[in-house]
């Protein structure tokens, strides 16, 4: 039903089909980025009030960058779509240096793969697993080497398509890109990376283009969700999408294209943390090093933490997970909710998962096997099921009215991009 009003509302105010589609993520996007008078937002406040307005995105389970990425170009929940965290749950391996790179995980089809079969040309700026796809014309993914300290960006060009892309990119639009020019949540990343959308759009007219910015959920993370660090990342990657619409208006683009920016999940401050593997390891359910025995384990996904059996229907196990839980002193208990095997399915979580821990807004879960249960520490955090970090969208451009809506569910937003481009069902 919400799909339905999403798309009616679109196809009631676009009289023809734009030649072009921009979408953009602003990593961490939460509405009072756009609302709130003290934000540095110019353009994203012009392009709300000119455009449709997108109150509340409410994400998958969990919400959190590569699956809720993944849904964003598929329209599928993690259940069908496999991307079910940033990086892999192991079954007890350590997982802390890998992540789901690479576009081949993705077990359904994309809106570039249906561009890319339309006959249009598509490009890709650092989007989460992107690395390798066939359906990508121009594609610089996000993708690093375990080796830290490797040039990084000289190890990503191989996998960007066409081969020698990014030098392209290097010498035409964005200047060298380094550990100082390009490291991961400095200002500098969404200029360089508005400046290749640019020459992308400019010299090879992609009819799809999907760009991930990414500073302002580093900010968030480390401070909160208002900090003087946040505000200057909101009016650098604010700056960023104002260039994109520039570069249209001076090319004489925007009467054909339709720029989206959105969240690919919202955020919420905390200043508690939980570790429930903590519990495993003192019942002897889980080994205290990753790779050792284990029966169960909880893994964190986004703020979530989900538990997963060695041996599936291991009902002692779980009986005895279940006792902990009932057991546990108030002041633990009363920090999160149990979400069930039912409720998890029904919202297209991980199958593998026999349930869940849903922090309280104020907390954090951790993947910590050692240490104190509760710790007191400050931060911003994503990844609740309930909807509490819903992200927000902004659709401005080619037959785009001013209108706003309160809700829609992430899975909308592939199908209405393909609506956008013409390409049917």
């Amino acid at each position: 039903m919400l799909l339905l009003s999403f798309t009616t509302t679109l196809s009631a105010q676009q009289p023809a089909t734009p030649r072009y589609v921009i979408l953009i993520t602003i990593d961490g996007m939460r509405g009072e980025m756009v609302d709130d008078p003290l934000m540095p937002s110019p353009f994203l406040k012009m392009m709300s009030r000119d455009g449709l307005r997108i109150k509340h995105v409410v994400g998958i389970p969990p919400a959190a960058t590569y699956p809720s990425h993944t849904t964003i170009v598929t329209g599928e929940v993690p259940a069908r779509h496999r991307v079910f965290y940033n990086r892999p749950f192991l079954w007890n391996k350590d997982t802390a240096r890998i992540s789901y790179w690479y576009a081949d995980s993705i077990a359904v089809p994309t809106i570039w793969q249906r561009a890319h079969e339309a006959g249009m040309k598509t490009a890709s700026l650092f989007w989460p697993v992107s690395t390798g796809s066939p359906y990508i014309d121009y594609n610089v993914p996000e993708f690093w080497s375990l080796d830290y300290s490797c040039d990084q960006m000289e190890y990503i060009k191989p996998s960007c398509t066409p081969l020698g892309i990014l030098d392209e990119l290097e010498q035409n639009a964005c200047g060298k890109l380094d550990t100082i020019t390009y490291q991961a949540g400095s200002m500098q990343r969404d200029g360089r990376t508005a400046a290749m959308a640019n020459y992308l759009m400019n010299h090879y007219q992609p009819r799809l283009m999907t760009i991930h910015l990414i500073t302002t959920d580093y900010s968030q993370h480390a401070l909160g969700t208002m900090s003087e660090r946040l505000l200057q990342d909101v009016g650098s990657v604010d700056h960023a999408v104002g260039s994109i619409i520039e570069n249209l208006c001076l090319t004489h683009r925007m009467d054909s294209t339709v720029v989206i920016v959105m969240g690919d999940h919202g955020f919420c401050d905390y200043s508690q943390t939980l570790s429930p593997n903590v519990w495993l390891c003192e019942a002897g359910l889980l080994s205290e090093k990753p790779g050792c025995e284990w029966k169960a384990c909880f893994y964190g996904g986004g703020n979530t933490s989900f538990l997963y059996m060695r041996r599936s229907g291991d009902k002692k196990t779980l009986r005895r997970i279940r006792k902990i839980i009932d057991n546990l002193p108030a002041e633990q208990r009363s920090l999160f909710r149990v979400v069930e095997k039912d409720e998890l399915t029904a919202k297209g979580a991980d199958p593998a998962a026999v349930l869940a821990l849903e922090p309280m807004v104020g907390v954090s879960v951790t993947n910590n096997r050692i240490g104190a249960v509760v710790e007191q520490r400050k931060g911003g955090t994503h990844g609740f099921i309930s909807g509490q970090d819903a992200t927000t969208l902004i659709a401005y451009g080619a037959g785009i009215q001013p209108a706003q809506q309160d809700t829609i569910r992430q899975t909308a937003i592939a199908p209405w991009v393909l609506q956008l481009l013409g390409i049917g069902k």
